[in-house]
């Protein structure tokens, strides 16, 4: 397996941890009086944007073209920077420190999104070195 394939894979990976850590790992708040607080619109949203990287990955994993490799990748480092984004500057998380949003799902999805970021820009690199190579 090669790296670009292995890269891939974790995006795909980071994609499916990105839908699953405000909804699954690091639950956002519940609605409260029938009103949803703003980490609930932040989950929702980073749950699309996790698919979309895990659909990404995929396309990864299965593009015989470099070129279509390394945009794929860059769209996926574009999305790492989304999920990093949406908690903390486009719609945010609750304001007190003490909700699980704040202290839990909010660190967790900045990282999710640092890695997705990292992980990409690798891929994106080694499709633009191989094509030198070759």
């Amino acid at each position: 397996m090669n790296k670009t394939r292995l890269t891939g894979i974790v995006i795909v990976v980071l994609g499916l941890l990105t839908a699953l850590i405000p909804t699954v790992i690091f639950k956002v708040c519940a609605a409260m009086d029938g009103k949803f607080m703003k980490c609930h619109w932040t989950s929702q949203t980073e749950v699309a944007v996790g698919i979309a990287t895990l659909v990404l990955g995929v396309l990864i994993v299965l593009s015989k073209e470099k070129a279509a490799g390394a945009a794929y990748a860059v769209a996926s480092a574009i999305n790492g920077v989304l999920v990093i984004l949406i908690p903390t500057v486009v719609i945010g998380v609750c304001g007190s420190a003490d909700m699980p949003c704040h202290s839990g799902t909010k660190p967790a999805l900045i990282i999710a999104g640092a890695l997705i970021i990292v992980t990409a820009l690798i891929n994106a690199v080694s499709y633009i070195v191989s094509k030198k190579k070759a």
